[in-house]
């Protein structure tokens, strides 16, 4: 769902939380607040599943008795993004009707750019040869300005890819001045305030070091999202990339919070906020409620595709093993109780067959 999980994992810092009312220039949060919203939203989180659902099911029979060609594509493509952060191997299958649509109709510039939706797809879950297969298909000469969008962030999210798992440094910033050269072309062809002209533009800022023009292109951002969208949910997440560079703990937790709350309302099953901010409570030492959101990101995670990503596998194993030097802690204080505890009884004991002597 998001291009950077990797990047952001990296730069991950722990700070305790102080207090529960937080002020940040004009932001004021209240994380415990924020974390019982959460937990109410994931018990309820049946009933948004079943709206999605319902929502598909809709979308679906209509799609089903159409049969104009071009409405039937419409229809198709709402099903690819109604399924698209919800579960993959549908998205994938939406993916490829639109591009047999667009092929029936004889239109390239559509065929390319849903061959470029397809291969974001596959990126995003681990298929980088299928993406790069999709993409050498596309004419890019026949896309629009939305089709070269596609085309370049599709290039651009596997090239970002391909340097996170490589172990060769060399061929690594090879790849990222290749993804780097992507991200220029998108942001050509962009529209400016879109969603991938903000998210590319806060990326640029922060790695020039610029954060607080970052920030000020993301209240601009949040102005214009809607509350309670999956929209909503990765301009928060975006916004806590800045305060997490920025050192800002909790602002950085309050972001990552709201990005996955919006996404728990939406049934987003490409759950990435929820689960660094587990990662975060871990090393707060806030155990129990990060397991709990572990768990459940996890069966998120499942459900939308069955296979873990990397990003994803960094972070559980940071939360389990903070689980275990908890653990261990918390032997090591039971033996050392239970030694004291001996020595007192092994004391009283001596002094009692003393005085019986006496």
């Amino acid at each position: 769902m998001k291009g950077l999980y990797v990047i952001f994992t990296l730069v991950l810092f722990a700070t305790p939380v102080h207090a529960q009312g937080i002020s940040f220039g004009k932001e004021s949060v209240d994380l415990e607040n924020l974390y019982q919203q959460i937990d109410e939203a994931i018990s309820l989180s049946p009933q948004y599943v079943a709206e999605r659902e319902q929502q598909i099911s809709v979308c679906r029979d209509s799609f089903l008795m159409e049969e104009n060609l071009e409405k039937r594509l419409l229809k198709a493509e709402e099903l690819f993004f109604l399924y698209k952060s919800y579960k993959n191997d549908s998205a994938l299958h939406y993916a490829d009707l639109c591009i047999c649509l667009s092929d029936s109709l004889h239109r390239p510039d559509l065929t390319g750019r849903f061959r470029s939706l397809l291969a974001s797809q596959c990126s995003n879950t681990n298929m980088q040869s299928e993406a790069i297969e999709q993409l050498r298909l596309v004419n890019r000469s026949a896309l629009d300005k939305k089709g070269l969008v596609a085309y370049y962030s599709a290039w651009m999210h596997i090239y970002g890819e391909l340097a996170s798992y490589t172990q060769r440094q060399n061929v690594r910033r090879s790849y990222f001045d290749k993804q780097d050269a992507y991200r220029d072309s998108v942001m050509t062809v962009a529209e400016e305030g879109s969603e991938e002209w903000f998210h590319l533009k806060m990326d640029i800022l922060s790695a020039l070091r610029h954060f607080q023009d970052a920030l000020a292109i993301s209240n601009s951002w949040q102005k214009i999202v809607k509350r309670g969208t999956h929209e909503s949910a990765y301009a928060a997440f975006y916004r806590s990339m800045v305060y997490n560079q920025l050192n800002n703990h909790d602002m950085t937790c309050y972001w990552l919070g709201k990005s996955a709350l919006d996404d728990i309302l939406c049934a987003v099953m490409d759950q990435a906020s929820l689960l660094f901010l587990a990662e975060q409570l871990a090393n707060d030492g806030d155990l129990s409620r990060a397991q709990r959101y572990l768990e459940f990101s996890r069966a998120c995670n499942t459900a939308f595709s069955p296979y873990m990503r990397a990003y994803q596998y960094y972070s559980v194993l940071n939360i389990i093993e903070k689980d275990k030097e908890a653990a261990h802690q918390r032997a090591n204080l039971m033996l050392l109780v239970a030694g004291i505890v001996i020595i007192l009884l092994l004391l009283a004991l001596v002094i009692l067959i003393v005085r019986r002597r006496k």
